[in-house]
């Protein structure tokens, strides 16, 4: 009996060995698969990227508020205060792809790290300089000067942080999360267009230059988050890692698509202020307050999706595309038709969620055809199609708007 009872234990205690084994083999499997990652952002990391790209995004998006009536104040002319803001959209142009490679070889953390630095020094800076310009210490000449060079480093280092933190986000989601981890990340960056110019309304009751200290201290928590999050399991270089390798006609393709969709609802947007003073007859303080109505429903409408609904479906790219882009035509052919403004409204939330939907897919897209060795690459790449929309999609839409009062709303459709 004793021999039986030991002989059965022998025989359950080998299975239970095997049973382990083969457990221990699928989770190697599954480490060293082609799939950069098998699961979803750790919560910590994913707060972190979220708010870096938030922060960023505020950067960017205040200053367009309150950089024209306060460059006036400062002696700049208009073309000067074009220049500043313009000269952004180039370096982004410019060094998006760069910074995908770097990520490639440095690390994302690392390529996050340097931009958030990048980021609090030259907002600081660009503060005092506006200070001393109030303060008469500096002529306007040397300050629109420094300005610009200010606001050129200030695009060139924190512009590393878009690419490496879409780099970062593939690499931590498997495939079928690819595209909720993506959407989080992009959501953070649309709330940071309704924030940035509630910052500069609020702030600028204390001061001119208060909104530019406040994004500082912002910046100073990214720099903390940047460094507290680990780098993501780094692989070998192989090769098929490089950015040539992400100039294939599939993710050309991809990208040429994102860019026409950005095209478009730049377009749109940037003329919404145009047609709603001539289509209901308003003041310019009557259509800042309609505009920014609108802007921000559509902007709350994104994120809300973005954040709550998409990581859920876990759709293909193909999927979202398709629901997405027959909600955005959807929405701007009822602006266009309708003569309410309620209307309109409601014709924004669909808008906003047409977009919140487009935008990561074609992001999701791009990172599958690049291969788990090209993340950064590609993400370089997809900065730099974006900056380019966000540069000409102003120009194509006042154009446009001058010719013909529906042009920019065909442009978006089509």
């Amino acid at each position: 009996m004793l021999f039986l009872r030991n002989k059965k234990k022998n025989i359950k205690n080998s299975r239970k060995n095997q049973d382990m084994d083969h457990s221990n083999k699928i989770d190697q499997e599954l480490s060293s698969s082609s799939d950069v990652s098998v699961g979803k952002i750790p919560k910590f990391t994913a707060i972190a990227l979220s708010y870096g790209m938030l922060v960023s995004s505020i950067g960017n998006n205040f200053l367009i508020t309150i950089l024209p009536p306060l460059g006036r104040e400062l002696g700049f002319i208009e073309w000067q205060i074009g220049v500043i803001l313009a000269v952004g959209g180039l370096f982004l142009l410019l060094t998006g792809p760069i910074w995908g490679k770097v990520s490639e070889a440095k690390g994302r953390k690392n390529v996050m790290l340097f931009g958030a630095v990048g980021y609090v020094i030259t907002s600081g800076i660009f503060a005092v300089l506006i200070d001393l310009r109030i303060a008469s210490v500096i002529s306007i000449f040397t300050c629109f000067i420094l300005l610009v060079v200010i606001r050129s480093i200030y695009t060139i280092t924190s512009g590393a942080i878009y690419p490496a933190s879409i780099a970062m986000a593939a690499d931590l989601t498997s495939k079928k999360n690819r595209s909720g981890g993506l959407a989080l990340i992009t959501a953070s960056w649309g709330f940071g267009s309704v924030i940035g110019p509630a910052i500069a309304a609020i702030f600028t009751i204390i001061s001119p230059t208060a909104p530019f200290y406040a994004v500082t201290i912002m910046g100073i928590l990214a720099v903390y988050l940047y460094y507290a999050i680990p780098e993501p399991k780094k692989y070998k270089k192989s090769k098929n890692s490089g950015f040539r390798k992400v100039l294939t006609k599939e993710i050309l393709t991809i990208q040429t698509g994102f860019t026409i969709l950005i095209l478009g609802n730049v377009s749109m947007i940037v003329i919404l202020g145009f047609y709603f003073q001539d289509k209901f007859q308003l003041n310019t303080i009557e259509t800042a307050r309609y505009v920014g109505i609108a802007l921000s429903v559509s902007a709350i409408s994104q994120i809300c999706i973005q954040v709550f609904v998409l990581p859920k479906l876990k759709w293909s790219p193909r999927k979202l595309i398709n629901c997405g882009l027959p909600l955005a035509i959807a929405a701007t052919l009822i602006v266009m038709s309708t003569d309410s403004y309620v209307t309109i409204i409601l014709a924004m939330v669909i808008f906003g969620m047409g977009g919140a939907v487009g935008w990561p897919a074609y992001m999701t897209a791009s990172s599958f055809a690049a291969g788990k060795d090209n993340q950064g690459n590609v993400a370089g790449l997809t900065s730099a199609f974006q900056a380019f929309s966000f540069m000409t999609g102003p120009l194509l839409g006042t154009v446009a708007y001058q010719y013909n009062t529906f042009l920019p709303f065909y442009l978006c459709i089509f």
